[in-house]
């Protein structure tokens, strides 16, 4: 790839982008260094569970995964299911359903029978009985420092006590669709049963023994207050006075639920309260580990409160099941689990639930010794990357202004230039005004900031990736082209140099990928980089281009070049083995792009999972398997085969390369990863990649003087 004049030029302005760009990504190192504590976050429902299940108290459970290494514990607030659950002596009935069972006046007060005759209470409602006047109370308390009197009702009858909660439809819980037949199995009608309502899984009060009990194992207690939307105003308040009453400081703020407390229309008092007392809000990574559960108002709340705010991974059903999974004789995959969500994926709250045996059921793991193992080894190996458990604290604002991205997406707009000119080899005098035709780009973010933080990170990434393309395919065209044959040791040094140089290539564009959208609400994957895919298989689109102008240009007109080839290919007789390359080819570009991120079912085998759990444990950063055990050993075999003369493997190895420039970017392209973490992998990704290059090299070699004994002999 040569370059002219006007490229060190344009190469210098671009490093001048790139210094505003490592000036950011120091920025960024700088508050991930501060950011080094996780904690483990008991769900005390799930504990109890536990301790029901074993036979042991709740309390030697909690006072030994104190010991483990667990801060604090979670206690959602009481509702009338609850209670029920708890053993309580307690009934709720919707009244749409409780009307339709024979003879149900009987159960209940003539006054009561009366209202809801006459339409007084209405079928939305829930009425909740009971004979104890200690729980009604209770109960009542806890919906008049929560609710307005406009919502419930009460009434006692002698030893009888009711709670009428003015529901609406809309909190109506429904069960799977029935369908009813006829004789011919035809349908007939088809309806939804009402199962629940929300009202009787609202928030009245929290249970004093179970707070007192988490103080007494030495944890901190956080409380889940929970949001009604059509009754809201004085919830935020009860929240405060909870913490209040029980001597808590609350320092987290999880939500219990689909809604922040207050939301609609009154989330400004626990705006207020969080902003008051530096409470950290906290984001639940969805089940796909991607983004976080839709809960509303929570992006307002982090937004209102400067960000302060935290990732958490919570223990969903199918990770407590992977105990004895890959082959392990306990929970090393669980712990596994946890492991990369704090170090891979910015998360510092682990919400935890126990473990799962068998592979279906609620059988509880109530082997102390294997906790106590997961938790030594999971502290041991979060030790070797700085972070230890402990109290979680918010992640620290950081945002960039529009001088400083603007300057990088001029950088980023020679970057693409360049790509262009080289890729089509066009001559100076027209590279020139394209230069000064593509300047105005660096004037995007003041006008269009969201825009331009996205599309400038995605051309970034495939600019730069295609620069690592077009120069490892410009110096592999130049053995092929040489009438030397050069020595293996050649050879070798050769390839690393190439692929260090396009590594370093790539390292720029992940520079500006990352700089362009270092915003706290990435790192915190409010946000994320959307175009992963896309900036994996436009770098393809760029090798073919420049493979046909470097390798098969037949014309000084490249665009000409390119018409020519393609239009021959169109005219190609097509035999079977074409096909079957083709269709080999179709399913691994699938398979490439598929187990990108997390969005389709395609998932590493087994075998796989084994492999990477070993490099996982072994290295302080997992390589990215597709870079050192294809991409860059590819390289050196392009380079091998481009000395042989060979045309063919010299285009199927290049191209197998070309996956490597793009997914070097793509490591830092997971904004939440912390920067070290992402340059690690890829230092030992290159590594690696080199010892499996020169061993290609040196097989190849081989295979190579055996190939020529075979000719020899036969002829």
């Amino acid at each position: 790839m040569k370059i002219n004049k006007i490229d060190k030029i344009v190469l210098l302005l671009i490093c001048i982008s790139l210094s505003i760009g490592l000036v950011t990504i120091y920025q960024r190192i700088g508050i991930e260094k501060q950011y080094k504590t996780a904690e483990i976050v008991l769900d005390y429902n799930e504990m109890a569970n536990l301790a029901e299940y074993s036979g042991e108290n709740l309390s030697w459970w909690l006072e030994n995964f104190k010991e483990f290494g667990a801060q604090s514990v979670a206690i959602q607030e009481e509702t009338i299911n609850l209670l029920i659950e708890s053993g309580y002596s307690l009934k709720a009935e919707i009244v749409s359903q409780l009307i339709k069972s024979y003879n149900w006046e009987k159960n209940y007060n003539e006054k009561i029978i009366d209202k809801i005759k006459n339409g007084e209470i209405k079928k939305s409602a829930g009425i909740i009985t009971t004979k104890d006047k200690d729980i009604f109370d209770y109960i009542n308390a806890g919906l008049n420092e929560r609710y307005t009197s406009e919502f419930y009702d009460n009434y006692s009858f002698g030893d009888e006590y009711y709670i009428v909660l003015h529901g609406t439809m809309d909190d109506n819980y429904y069960g799977d669709n029935e369908r009813t037949v006829n004789a011919e199995y035809k349908g007939v009608v088809e309806k939804r049963p009402i199962v629940d309502s929300r009202v009787f899984n609202i928030g009245i009060g929290y249970d004093d023994r179970k707070i007192t009990l988490a103080k007494n194992a030495g944890l901190d207690v956080i409380l889940r207050p929970i949001n009604y939307p059509e009754n809201n105003e004085k919830l935020a308040d009860a929240y405060k006075a909870a913490n209040e009453k029980y001597g808590l400081i609350p320092r987290l703020y999880i939500l219990h639920g689909k809604e922040i407390l207050g939301f609609p229309e009154n989330e400004i008092n626990l705006i207020e309260y969080i902003n008051e007392n530096n409470i950290a809000s906290v984001l639940i990574e969805s089940s796909n580990q991607r983004e976080h559960i839709e809960q509303e108002g929570l992006n307002k709340l982090v937004e209102k409160s400067n960000y302060s705010a935290l990732r958490a991974f919570t223990m969903w059903d199918y990770i407590r099941y992977r105990y004895k999974y890959y082959n392990y004789s306990g929970a090393e995959e669980i712990e596994n689990t946890m492991f990369r969500a704090i170090v891979e994926r910015n998360i510092r709250v682990i919400y935890f639930k126990p473990f799962y045996v068998g592979e279906s059921g609620t059988r509880y793991l109530t082997d102390l010794d294997e906790y106590e193992r997961t938790f030594t080894s999971f502290n041991e190996r979060l030790s070797e990357h700085n972070i230890k458990l402990g109290r979680a604290e918010a992640i620290k604002e950081f945002h960039i202004g529009n001088k400083r991205i603007s300057i990088m997406c001029f950088g980023i707009t020679l970057a693409a230039v360049l790509l262009f000119i080289k890729m089509f080899k066009i001559k100076s005098k027209y590279a020139f005004l394209l230069y000064v035709f593509a300047l105005p780009g660096a004037l995007v973010p003041y006008v269009m900031r969201n825009i331009a933080e996205k599309g400038f990170s995605l051309l970034a990434a495939i600019a730069f990736s295609g620069l690592a393309i077009v120069f490892f395919i410009s110096s592999i065209n130049q053995i092929f082209n040489s009438k030397k044959i050069y020595s293996n040791g050649y050879l070798i040094l050769k390839s690393i140099f190439i692929l260090l140089v396009s590594v370093a290539i790539s390292l720029i564009g992940a520079v500006f990928v990352d700089a362009t959208l270092a915003d706290v609400k990435y790192f915190l994957e409010m946000d994320i980089f959307r175009g992963v895919k896309l900036a994996q298989i436009v770098p393809l689109g760029v090798f073919v281009i420049a493979y046909i102008v470097y390798f098969i240009n037949d014309s000084e007109d490249n665009l000409k070049s390119i018409f020519n080839f393609i239009t021959k290919i169109l005219n190609k007789d097509i035999k079977v083995y074409y096909v079957i390359l083709a269709g080999i080819l179709g399913i691994v570009g699938y398979i490439y792009i598929s187990r990108t991120g997390h969005e389709t079912n395609l998932q590493p085998s087994n075998i796989e999972m084994i492999f990477r759990n070993l490099m996982e444990n072994v290295l302080l950063a997992r390589p990215r398997t597709k870079e050192f055990l294809i991409a860059f050993p590819a390289l050196f075999a392009g380079v091998f085969a481009a000395n042989k003369k060979s045309e063919f493997f010299t285009f199927i190895f290049m191209l197998a390369s070309a996956i490597g420039t793009s997914s070097v970017i793509n490591t830092f392209s997971h904004l939440r990863t912390p920067i070290y973490l992402s340059f690690t992998r890829t230092i030992i990704g290159v590594f690696f990649g080199i010892m499996m290059g020169c061993i290609i090299i040196l097989i190849f070699n081989v295979l190579c003087a055996l190939n020529m004994k075979i000719r020899e002999r036969l002829k």
